[in-house]
């Protein structure tokens, strides 16, 4: 069953490749499919994140998809207001994601929603954290966003 998931997963990517190849020599815009293309691309996954984790330094940059987000946690009302839910890696390690609902509106997230988002990645004395789920101002870094349901939150 897992060889046929597999052969699916690849059949779906292979066919958005060629599906965005043909838009681009048909209509010659290729920015925003590419973007959609690489986001959605079933084998890519977490792999960025995992690495980040697995490597316990900052990333000033990160996204990852197919996150499962298995817990709540209450929203953090000091100073800027944030929301916070843990979610689960591909390799069974757990991540917290923090997002500035100050900044944007609030996440209709809930637990077994699957994400994916893009922020920077911290190492805590809590473990694993995603932030600056948002876009950055001050253009300092690349923007952030977070996905659920299949619309952006927080993305210009």
């Amino acid at each position: 069953m897992k060889a046929f998931s597999k052969l699916v997963l690849l059949s779906l990517t292979a066919t958005l490749v060629i599906s965005t190849a043909e838009a681009k020599n048909k209509h010659g815009n290729n920015s925003s499919q590419e973007e959609t293309v690489s986001f959605f691309n079933p084998t890519a996954g977490d792999a960025m994140i995992v690495r980040a984790v697995e490597g316990k330094k900052r990333v000033n940059f990160v996204e990852g998809s197919g996150m499962v987000v298995i817990q709540l946690l209450p929203d953090d009302n000091s100073g800027l207001k944030h929301q916070k839910w843990v979610v689960r890696l591909s390799n069974g390690k757990l991540m917290q994601a923090v997002y500035n609902s100050d900044m944007c509106p609030r996440v209709p997230i809930k637990v077994g929603d699957v994400v994916a988002m893009g922020g920077m990645f911290l190492w805590t004395e809590v473990g694993a954290m995603l932030h600056w789920l948002h876009h950055d101002p001050r253009g300092n870094r690349p923007d952030g966003y977070v996905m659920v349901n299949g619309t952006y939150y927080c993305k210009d």
